[in-house]
């Protein structure tokens, strides 16, 4: 009888290197990148700012916003250090008419007669006669205000009387004023006539 041999497999035999040809050129494989290595990029000089570019812009537009309204801000203190007097009347609204203070002569104009503060309601609308002057003159102990009522018998608003001032109003012949309190309650109403008067508030 014959006994069967087990199945030994065979030692494993690494491959056999062939030798390379010394008279055949070493060929070198072509370069592949790496996706996980960062790519390299040369150094920035020293003087140059590595800021983000956001906070570069915002950098850029301070300074130059302080600059702006440090400039505008020397530009109207100038103004109004070289030229003190154009900046306050800037500031003042200028009246609607000019006015002059009462010259002396005008003691001895003739006093126009007081109307009862009710002839507002019926006086006649304004009509333009001859050129004259009225001048106006607080002898009360407080303020009070000037108005002349219009052609569609309205007030316009004059001037305005401390206690003792009075001021010299060019107007015309026919033309109505009006009195009034700080509050704007009428106290008397004087018509302009041909010649020059004074309209004495008591």
């Amino acid at each position: 009888m014959t006994e069967e041999l087990p199945n030994v497999p065979q030692a494993y035999q690494p491959p056999v290197s062939q030798p390379a040809d010394p008279y055949e050129p070493t060929v070198v494989p072509a370069y592949q990148p790496n996706p996980y290595q960062q790519p390299f990029y040369p150094a920035q000089p020293a003087f140059y700012p590595q800021l983000p570019k956001n906070r570069g812009r915002r950098v850029f537009l301070f300074v130059g916003g302080t600059v702006l309204v440090f400039v505008i801000s020397f530009a109207i203190a100038m103004t109004r250090d070289g030229d003190p007097e154009s900046a306050e009347s800037a500031a003042v609204p200028a009246p609607v008419v000019s006015v002059t203070l009462a010259p002396t002569p005008v003691a001895g104009w003739a006093e126009l007669p007081p109307l009862p503060p009710s002839a507002e309601a019926t006086a006649a609308d304004a009509t333009d006669g001859a050129a004259t002057s009225v001048a106006f003159v607080n002898t009360t102990a407080g303020p009070v205000s000037v108005w002349w009522l219009d052609y569609d018998h309205k007030r316009v608003h004059y001037q305005d009387l401390q206690p003792g001032q009075e001021y010299l109003q060019p107007t015309y012949t026919g033309h109505v004023w009006v009195v009034t309190t700080a509050d704007g309650t009428a106290t008397a109403l004087f018509e302009a006539t041909s010649g020059p008067g004074r309209a004495v508030i008591r």
